[in-house]
């Protein structure tokens, strides 16, 4: 996924887990840490997690395709359909570790995704 708002950063998932993706926020090529999406379940909706060191964040995710939110309950958009995720509260959440005003400035805004995720799946290469 790239930041719609600073292409340099990114979002690279690239392990599939039982319950999420795992990956890292990617920096001009320096990684900041960890990066996790969940997949929603009846109790929870789709969320994120961020990891550098002790600090651990969280939060949910919001999925669009073309600016329509999707969310698992609704007909019109289906999961593979999906480009565009915005990630609530990582911004604020990150502005407590960082000063990275690149970092803050992308993560306040919408990311792109890529080809190679097809529905909140990793499509194999």
């Amino acid at each position: 996924m790239i930041s719609e708002e600073v292409p340099s950063i990114s979002i690279i998932l690239n392990e599939r887990r039982s319950k999420s993706l795992k990956g890292f926020i990617s920096s001009k090529k320096n990684i900041k840490g960890n990066f996790y999406t969940h997949r929603p379940t009846r109790e929870n909706p789709t969320s994120w997690s961020f990891e550098n060191g002790e600090n651990k964040l969280n939060g949910e995710a919001v999925l669009l395709k073309d600016g329509e939110i999707w969310h698992p309950y609704q007909t019109k958009i289906k999961s593979h359909e999906v480009n565009m995720v915005l990630f609530s509260g990582l911004s604020s959440k990150l502005s407590k570790i960082t000063n990275n005003t690149d970092l803050l400035k992308a993560s306040s805004g919408f990311f792109k995704i890529g080809s190679g995720c097809y529905g909140g799946r990793i499509n194999k290469v």
